[in-house]
């Protein structure tokens, strides 16, 4: 299934009545949503996403609130440049992650709804519209997102969309029983292949690239654990908060968005960002899991960084940027997780 962007643009309906739909030059109109942008190493992208704004709310009164995390390129520049009187820009001393780059953001937010957002996402024309008349129409949802795709207009799918992470789900990645067996029954599961993506459907665990909260879900909740830094597994911890909250975030799928992807991996050496993943994935699971379950994922964590520097060294990887690792990467991740993470560190 492909979707374009053009595609997504034929239905433009106001809210009746709503005076918070308003043309964006209305000076009067009150913030009804508030966009939570957070960069670092960002100048490729920020720019095509801040002008997707005004078209993708059509209307919608909306103000942005971007959170730098000490870039070391033009972002803060080009930011600057593309800012208009909606934007304000916060930079920060050091790399705060995404967690805590929102978190800084979240108390600055007026809005009654807050759009959590990355620099590489461009929303379509209407699709940040649709998500508020969803919210607006269907005051049970905590939550709204679009539909990811990629340049070609394919859905992002197992990227975007999951189920929430089980011992069985993430032992299986792990492992490399993903790969071995790629249709076996708990990665189908983990990845929602079972997912009608063609209609509303709420999501347990939704990527945070594109994710609109109530406010009030905010303050119910609390912000995201940023713990999580710089990046990865904030938002599925997030994702279990709202579950055990009684939230649901409900996928709409006529609203699209172009997502890069990605895009915070080019400035992060491949080791550190395994490194980084698993202690994450670590801290993920020491949250919310059964201790025996923490102490065996651990484990699995040892022997599959063991098969994977294996299958590096053979030439058995089929991922290039797995292909292009040295062995060692895989053997400090399980040093790291065999020491616990106690003395683990990158230079994110």
């Amino acid at each position: 299934m492909a979707v374009t962007l053009e595609e997504t643009t034929s239905r433009d309906a106001a809210f009746s009545g709503d005076e918070r739909i308003q043309p964006d030059d209305a000076a009067d109109a009150s913030t009804l949503v508030s966009v939570l942008i957070v960069t670092w190493n960002s100048e490729e992208w920020v720019e095509r996403c801040l002008a997707a704004l005004p078209a993708a709310f059509g209307g919608v009164a909306y103000e942005v609130i971007v959170h730098d995390n000490n870039s070391s390129d033009g972002t803060v520049g080009r930011l600057t440049a593309a800012a208009d009187r909606r934007t304000t820009i916060h930079t920060g001393m050091k790399n705060d992650g995404f967690a805590g780059g929102i978190n800084h953001s979240l108390d600055r937010a007026l809005g009654e709804y807050v759009l959590c957002l990355n620099p590489d996402c461009e929303p379509a024309a209407g699709s940040l519209r649709r998500l508020v008349e969803y919210l607006e129409s269907h005051p049970e949802a905590g939550g709204a997102v679009p539909l990811l795709l990629d340049d070609s207009g394919a859905p992002q799918r197992e990227f975007q969309l999951r189920r929430l992470p089980t011992f069985k789900s993430l032992a299986a990645e792990i492992l490399l029983i993903d790969r071995i067996f790629p249709d076996n029954r708990v990665t189908s599961r983990y990845r929602y292949r079972d997912l009608d993506i063609t209609k509303h459907q709420n999501i347990e665990q939704p990527a945070a690239a594109a994710l609109m909260l109530r406010k009030s879900v905010f303050d119910e909740v609390g912000p995201f654990d940023d713990s999580f830094a710089p990046a990865w597994f904030e938002d599925v911890d997030y994702a279990i908060r709202l579950a055990r909250a009684g939230k649901t975030v409900c996928l709409v799928p006529d609203s699209v968005a172009k997502h890069r992807g990605g895009a915070s991996l080019e400035h992060v050496s491949f080791e550190d960002f395994l490194r980084i993943w698993y202690r994450n994935l670590f801290i993920y699971a020491s949250k919310w899991l059964p201790a025996g379950q923490v102490e065996a994922l651990r484990w699995a964590i040892i022997v599959g960084m063991w098969m994977r520097s294996g299958a590096t060294l053979i030439g058995l990887s089929k991922l290039p940027s797995e292909r292009e690792a040295k062995p060692g990467a895989y053997l400090r991740v399980a040093g790291d997780a065999f020491r616990r993470w106690e003395d683990s560190s990158t230079g994110v």
